[in-house]
């Protein structure tokens, strides 16, 4: 599970970390706010990379948020209108399987202890 997480988390941080570089290069409209959301999703899966959804409680607790949020975003990048962009169905896909998998991984971590 590990190993499928952090690998997961670093495709992540690549495309949350792409999409939020081309908002503040491209500035279309309501950039700034997509920006930031983007910058949230990479922050979320640089600290599951690192092993965060095996951290302290309080962390624990704040990536579950993060990746449930993740798993909703993702399922409505996917079945929502959203518009047919291949990049959105890509980073839909991504997201609902990172926010399914970091959930799963903090649920049973904190289960086994």
């Amino acid at each position: 599970m590990t190993a499928l997480l952090m690998t997961l988390s670093i495709l992540t941080c690549l495309v949350a970390g792409w999409m939020t570089m081309m908002y503040l290069l491209l500035q279309h409209p309501h950039y700034l706010e997509r920006a930031v959301m983007g910058g949230i999703i990479f922050m979320g899966a640089a600290a599951v990379a690192a092993g965060g959804w095996k951290g302290p409680a309080p962390l624990r607790a704040t990536l579950g948020v993060w990746a449930i949020a993740l798993l909703a975003l993702g399922l409505w990048a996917l079945f929502g209108d959203s518009g047919d962009d291949g990049w959105i169905l890509i980073a839909g896909m991504l997201f609902a399987v990172e926010g399914a998998a970091s959930a799963v991984g903090i649920l049973r971590d904190a289960a086994a202890g």
